[in-house]
């Protein structure tokens, strides 16, 4: 009889566990705990905040960089630049070819290089970015408090803070939430370092927090 209660309470365990991971099935079994708001002032009643630590892959990291300003020239810009040079390199190569002026070695210089600026737009960032991922992809521990109207990363001097009140933007992919933070400042959490129980909480906070990038 005993045996039987084991499993039974063994399976209700799992179906626990199951039920929590679904909240958010990309977590890696990263720990999270909760913290109080220590610059909280002593007439306000302290907010529990979040604590979470996580490493950035090189990946997580090119992603974000992508997404980011980086580069100006690039989805709708970058097929806009690429039709504007396939049509100068077709015009180039039809007038080397076929004009009266054909065999001009300046229309064939011109036809060559707008093929090369196509291979520009699309090639140059994509290096850049995978370059920048890999250095910035250092194996540095981040570690940040989230609190239902703010964020404060790090410690120390280099700490910094963004303010969940509407003035930030964020944006939703593969699996990360980018916050597109006042001055330039970028931050990336990884949904899979937010454990299952807290994930909606998180979530919540992040999305009423700021707006979505548009």
């Amino acid at each position: 009889m005993k045996d039987i209660e084991d499993s039974l309470n063994e399976n209700m365990t799992k179906e626990e566990e199951e039920t929590e991971n679904e909240d958010n099935p990309g977590w890696d079994g990263s720990e999270s705990e909760l913290v109080a708001d220590d610059d909280a002032e002593d007439y306000e009643i302290p907010e529990t905040g979040i604590r979470i630590s996580y490493t950035l892959t090189q990946d997580e990291m090119y992603k974000c960089l992508e997404h980011s300003d980086m580069y100006k020239t690039k989805g709708a810009r970058a097929v806009f630049s690429s039709v504007v040079f396939a049509v100068g390199a077709l015009s180039f190569t039809w007038a080397f070819f076929v004009s009266e002026g054909k065999y001009k070695g300046y229309n064939l210089f011109f036809a060559i290089f707008c093929l090369v600026m196509i291979a520009v737009v699309w090639l140059v960032p994509h290096l850049h970015i995978k370059s920048a991922a890999r250095l910035a992809a250092n194996g540095k521990k981040i570690e940040a408090e989230i609190y239902p109207d703010h964020i404060d990363i790090g410690s120390g001097a280099g700490a910094w803070s963004i303010e969940l009140d509407g003035s930030c933007e964020i944006e939703e992919f593969d699996g990360i939430y980018l916050i597109f933070a006042p001055k330039n400042r970028n931050f990336a959490i990884p949904q899979r370092v937010i454990e299952p129980e807290i994930y909606n909480e998180v979530k919540a906070i992040l999305i009423s927090g700021a707006r979505p990038k548009e």
